[in-house]
């Protein structure tokens, strides 16, 4: 893609809806690097987290750019599988756990077109032990789902995440914030 071409890019709004507050993800976590969150100047993903005020569950809006393609025209599964493990693994750490996936699957139910504005749900089904059990989908405003996903991740110590661990805190504290003003 040329250099005119990624600036004719029309980026979407990726706003919430009524009853959802938005998670900042500050530039400073991963140094900009993170591999979903990190290239917000790119032709790639556009992505915002936000927390159900009605259930604390975790959502996200989220844009497939052109440089998500695989097939023709559409999205390359591994891009979606990289949303719905950073959407399950945010489930989990928004529950005060630091986990990481030790399995994903991921079953691909219709093509996702570029250029799509999605939302993504993920939540934590069970826990047992260190073993955690998440599941998500992705799907657009008619309810058409692309993808829906479960994950296996296992809870590790927070002394193994350095300075993330501040991130996964500050969420805690805004959920927590919010909880008390409901």
């Amino acid at each position: 893609m040329s250099d005119q071409d990624k600036n004719d890019i029309t980026l979407p709004e990726l706003s919430g809806e009524k009853g959802w507050t938005e998670l900042i993800i500050p530039d400073s976590y991963s140094n900009g690097r993170a591999f979903i969150t990190g290239d917000r100047n790119s032709d790639r993903l556009r992505v915002r987290y936000f927390i159900k005020d009605s259930d604390n569950s975790f959502v996200a809006r989220v844009w497939f750019g052109p440089s998500t393609e695989g097939p023709a025209g559409s999205v390359h599964g591994g891009s979606m599988a990289a949303v719905l493990d950073e959407a399950m693994g945010a489930s989990v750490w928004l529950l005060g756990y630091t986990a990481v996936a030790a399995k994903i699957s991921v079953k691909y139910r219709n093509m996702l077109p570029l250029g799509t504005v999605t939302t993504v749900e993920a939540k934590v089904k069970s826990f047992s032990g260190k073993k955690v059990i998440t599941e998500g989908k992705i799907f657009n405003e008619t309810g058409t789902v692309f993808t829906e996903s479960e994950g296996l991740y296992i809870n590790i110590p927070p002394e193994r995440f350095g300075e993330m661990i501040k991130h996964r805190d500050a969420f805690q504290k805004l959920k927590n914030t919010k909880d008390k003003s409901d």
